[in-house]
């Protein structure tokens, strides 16, 4: 049975209590849309931003635009700003995306590996693995975005490399469910293992099949809830 993990409050409040310009408010909050402390369809009260953050109306209003033009938050007009939740089309549409771009740059990336390159990947590795052990998903997050933006900055490609940041960061909203799931946090865990195995032994194949499978845990749990969803609301009285 898999286990449910939750962060520490106390890490959140000590981040937001350092907070003030729009960037990291814009960090703060994807970091809780990520970790479940933030939900679908929850709405993000601007009096509550401001309280929160210590800022002005304008630095909240700044980081919620900007939230929204990452694909995190969506306004509705006379309603205000809320999580972005993702239709089943747009999940299967954005991760189609995320395949597409990342095996690409899977194709680019330089094997034999460089040294230095390898040795950086494997120390990423290394404090996320340990990250899992300690329970600690703000740094497993953290860790997690380190180890694929230093996977794909390899490809030599910057526009490639910064495609595939933005649509793994559009994701975000998606991966909620995983990365709270004890199970989960090994699985990808091991798959980051075996990517690094299939560097080392210059399998491009393997590696490319690898990044693949590595897309489906958090994109399938995603869609299972969303129809368990429909299928509730669709049944209720």
């Amino acid at each position: 049975m898999s286990q449910t993990i939750t962060a520490s409050p106390s890490a959140a409040n000590t981040a937001s209590n350092a907070i003030t310009g729009v960037d990291d408010i814009v960090g703060a909050v994807e970091e809780d849309i990520v970790l479940g402390r933030l939900h679908p369809k929850e709405r993000l009260v601007e009096e509550d931003l401001i309280e929160r953050f210590a800022c002005k109306r304008h630095v909240v209003r700044q980081a919620l635009f900007q939230l929204e033009s990452i694909g995190l938050v969506e306004r509705i007009k006379n309603r205000g700003a809320f999580v972005k939740a993702y239709t089943a089309e747009e999940v299967e549409n954005l991760y189609a995306m995320r395949e597409i771009l990342e095996l690409s740059g899977v194709e680019a990336l330089p094997l034999p590996a460089p040294q230095e390159w390898l040795a950086e990947l494997e120390a990423i590795h290394q404090r996320y693995s340990a990250a899992v052990d300690a329970h600690d998903l703000r740094r497993v997050f953290h860790l997690n975005i380190a180890f694929h933006r230093t996977l794909f900055a390899a490809s030599g490609n910057p526009y490639l490399c910064q495609t595939i940041n933005d649509f793994a960061q559009m994701a975000h909203g998606i991966r909620f469910i995983a990365i709270a799931d004890s199970a989960s946090l090994f699985q990808a865990r091991h798959e980051h293992h075996a990517m690094l195995e299939a560097i080392r032994d210059e399998d491009r194949a393997r590696l490319r099949e690898l990044c693949r499978a590595h897309l489906l845990p958090s994109k399938n749990r995603y869609l299972r809830l969303y129809q368990q969803a429909f299928s509730e609301s669709s049944t209720a009285p």
